[in-house]
């Protein structure tokens, strides 16, 4: 081969490897700002995730609190108002009493109380199945995302090894999906964690209302402890035996729904916080 053959041959080489190169770099770039444009939208959908858990445990926790301070009043209805103002309750649980005697004097007047209690302790019931069902969607949507997660990663390295995406490309994409993803199960991890507080909350609530319950039924029934009875009446006189008896237990379950409302308060302002997203790309 002659010397001018071979510079025609290496130049011919070298046009064909800067065009391979070029088409490379452009591949990558496109596919650079594909990627980017759909991690955007990713984004974007975390966003809106993150705002839609936000609204749904505001409601969740307004509805539960509510609970909890309507069988705050009915235990210990002498001070409700104190303890609403403690707690920041936006509608007062009075409103929604308006046919229960807070003061009976009789067995007689506790039976629209006991009917109220009874509503209250299905309606928690039916809450902790909800829960239940969402937490099981929540986590087969989460199994989802890891699979898509896992697809994405093999992908990326397919395009690597075929050469249709760059060294600094493939960097790139790993680190913003490995970026997103653990964004993901952060918001896992919290809706996790705001369902089985809420489920603690919700149990011990019930709970309450059972005891609340049995207690009204023993007292209308005329079969509440007397030996607790009469203790309660050396502090107490003016009204029958059994009516002393349930307040005196009242108190008791008051106390039990302050705990629970500075639990619910703690579990409130955790859910309003926002999600770490990690650090951004470079």
């Amino acid at each position: 081969m002659t010397a001018a053959l071979r510079s025609v041959v290496a130049a011919s080489l070298l046009g064909s490897t800067i065009a391979i190169s070029a088409v490379s770099r452009t591949q990558s770039f496109f596919s650079g700002g594909v990627v980017a444009s759909s991690k955007s939208a990713e984004w974007l959908a975390c966003e809106y995730a993150e705002t839609s858990e936000r609204r749904f445990w505001a409601a969740e926790w307004a509805s539960l609190e509510s609970e909890i301070q309507t069988l705050r009043l009915l235990a210990d209805p002498k001070n409700a108002t104190t303890k609403k103002e403690e707690h920041h309750v936006k509608k007062s649980p009075l409103a929604d009493l308006k046919n229960i005697n807070l003061e009976p004097k009789s067995t007689a007047d506790l039976a629209p109380a006991l009917v109220l209690l009874k509503g209250l302790y299905e309606d928690g019931k039916e809450r902790i199945g909800k829960l239940n069902a969402r937490e099981q969607k929540l986590k087969e949507q989460f199994e989802e995302k890891k699979l898509q997660h896992e697809r994405r990663l093999q992908a990326i390295d397919d395009r690597f090894k075929n050469h249709t995406l760059s060294e600094e490309f493939h960097t790139n994409e790993t680190r913003d999906e490995n970026r997103l993803f653990s964004y993901w199960e952060r918001v896992r991890e919290r809706q996790h964690k705001q369902y089985h507080t809420s489920l603690k909350i919700q149990h011990s609530t019930l709970d309450k209302m059972k005891t609340m319950i049995d207690l009204y039924e023993k007292t209308i029934s005329g079969k509440a402890d007397r030996g607790s009875i009469e203790k309660q009446l050396r502090k107490m006189t003016g009204m029958p035996a059994t009516i002393v008896f349930l307040q005196g237990e009242g108190v008791k379950t008051a106390q039990a729904c302050d705990e629970l409302l500075q639990e619910l308060d703690l579990a409130q302002q955790e859910s309003q916080e926002p999600v770490s997203r990690g650090e951004a790309s470079i």
